[in-house]
């Protein structure tokens, strides 16, 4: 299987870097200076993680509010109707989303391991990437509950469709 282009970028610079802390480690260097250009990376990285874990809560607060709705629609009989996903494309839109976030979980953690690969560990990095995987957890979660609502929503729906046609076709004509 092919690597991922970011994860092997990355991989391929924190060799790059890890060398030239050892370059500057032979030179006499302090540690803390040697290892100064792999922490403007792990900082960079952080700052990113931030701003990509805003977005992705900002998707969880989305697909929860469209839960919530989900839920107020299911108890409107009418409205409930008219909301029957019978192509699934609401299924698979959200499937998509699933998929997308459980890449970016999957990244986040090669990316962590391959810091600690290179004898780098960091709290800063450990509590970013610890909150970046609650995030994604939690709105994977959400996305599985609103799955689960449309599918047994429109089982539901289906349900009283044939229902109603089946005493539609039995009635007297």
């Amino acid at each position: 299987m092919r690597q991922d282009p970011v994860t092997a970028s990355i991989g391929e610079l924190l060799q790059k870097l890890k060398k030239v802390e050892h370059k500057m480690r032979s030179a006499g260097l302090p540690l803390c200076l040697a290892r100064l250009p792999v922490w403007v990376l792990c900082l960079h990285y952080c700052v990113m993680m931030r701003g990509k874990t805003t977005r992705i809560r900002r998707i969880a607060r989305r697909i929860e509010s469209w839960l919530a709705a989900m839920h107020e629609l299911v108890k409107k009989e009418e409205a409930s109707r008219e909301l029957l996903d019978i192509g699934k494309g609401m299924q698979d839109d959200i499937e998509a989303t699933k998929r997308t976030l459980l890449a970016l979980r999957e990244l986040c953690v090669n990316i962590g391991e391959m810091f600690s690969g290179i004898g780098f560990r960091s709290r800063l990095l450990d509590w970013t990437q610890n909150g970046f995987l609650r995030v994604i957890d939690d709105s994977c979660s959400a996305a599985i509950n609103l799955q689960n609502t449309l599918a047994s929503h429109d089982a539901r729906v289906l349900a009283l469709l044939r229902q109603e046609q089946a005493q539609q076709l039995a009635a007297p004509a």
